[in-house]
């Protein structure tokens, strides 16, 4: 389907200045996010792991689909790649750093990588959520978690990545890859925090009050840098920070919004809304209402009811269940009808909280008018 409004792709087109020229902005912080989803092919890893290769170099029509295939849009993905290896501006930078790690038994699904714009910059991008199940509960797990294990990985990469260079360092990522960058940013050592200019979060969930109420969280706001889209519902979970985000207009519809090939770009900045939509806010006040009013055991028991749920489909990834959602649906369906009452009171109540919330939308926008 052809675009009818310019977005990062086109951004990365026009802007023909070089880092040098003009300082990173939040604009190519998305970019290089969004190239953080790419599966880097095994030929190519041991350069990458012995001083990298210039982003030019990945755009290989023999590796598109094993790059690009399992990204957030993989085409989308495809002319962002042709666009960065044409780019004077994107071209010569480097990719390094590349490390990817999946533990189902830890529930953990993490990837960063690291683009050095010139020696003495660098950007440290963390990939979102995929597809797979692992990777969603980890997400979810964040909700009674203190430190998930892509969190924890996420501080010693940029730590590590911190001890091989110089000079202004950048964190960023999109969905769950801007969570992870901004708690980098926040429980790395003094020492790098004071090399960090931003730290950019594109549509990340936000962090429980607990996380927030670390006396290293202080040092850290100023540094924050976040978009979301007007019907945002990743990025406002466990939204503390009021008006402290920018929201952008996306052209997508309800949830698709996450989608950051949809955001739309407006010169070397992103197009501003005023505001979130109606339905993001209640959703958001819902959503973090209950985790307000619920114990972490409770939240834990939630999380496992939902995915014993999901993975009774015997599927590994969402896509999977979608594509097969005529089997996978009446299977979910006895799944819940196993659970123990506790645990069904839990799931249906969450459930019943969100529908209501969508059935409030359309009132509260009429009053609103």
């Amino acid at each position: 389907m052809a675009r009818n409004f310019p977005n990062m792709v086109d951004y990365v087109r026009d802007q023909l200045d070089t880092f040098a020229q003009r300082d990173l902005c939040r604009v190519d912080s998305l970019v290089f996010s969004c190239l953080s989803y790419l599966q880097i092919p095994d030929e190519a890893l041991p350069t990458l792991a012995n001083g990298g290769m210039p982003l030019r170099s990945l755009y290989r029509a023999e590796w598109f689909d094993a790059m690009c295939g399992k990204a957030y849009d993989p085409q989308s993905t495809v002319e962002l790649l042709a666009a960065v290896a044409a780019s004077p501006r994107f071209r010569g930078v480097r990719v390094c750093n590349y490390e990817v790690r999946t533990n189902e038994l830890a529930e953990q699904q993490f990837s960063a990588i690291t683009f050095v714009l010139s020696p003495d910059e660098t950007f440290v991008a963390y990939r979102g959520t995929d597809n797979t199940l692992v990777g969603w509960k980890e997400d979810f797990n964040m909700s009674f978690q203190t430190a998930v294990p892509s969190q924890v990985s996420a501080l010693r990469y940029l730590e590590r990545v911190a001890e091989q260079t110089s000079g202004r360092m950048w964190t960023g990522g999109h969905s769950k890859g801007g969570n992870l960058a901004v708690y980098a940013g926040m429980m790395c050592l003094p020492t790098t925090r004071a090399r960090l200019a931003t730290c950019f979060s594109h549509d990340g969930p936000g962090f429980s009050a607990q996380t927030m109420a670390d006396p290293r969280w202080q040092h850290t706001a100023r540094l924050i840098d976040k978009t979301i889209p007007q019907s945002s519902v990743i990025g406002m979970i466990f939204e503390n920070q009021e008006d402290e985000y920018a929201v952008v207009h996306s052209h997508n519809l309800g949830f698709a919004q996450h989608d950051p090939f949809s955001w739309e770009v407006d010169g070397l900045d992103f197009a501003i809304e005023e505001r979130v939509g109606t339905g993001a806010r209640m959703l958001d006040s819902t959503v973090n209402d209950w985790l307000a009013t619920t114990t972490p055991e409770d939240r834990a028991d939630f999380v496992d009811a939902v995915f014993s749920v999901l993975s009774a489909t015997g599927m590994d990834t969402m896509a999977e269940m979608r594509q097969n959602w005529r089997t996978t649906t009446p299977k979910m369906l006895r799944a819940v009808a196993r659970l123990d009452p506790r645990q069904r009171q839990l799931v249906l109540g969450a459930v019943t909280a969100v529908i209501r919330t969508y059935q409030r939308a359309p009132l509260a926008a009429n009053q609103r008018g």
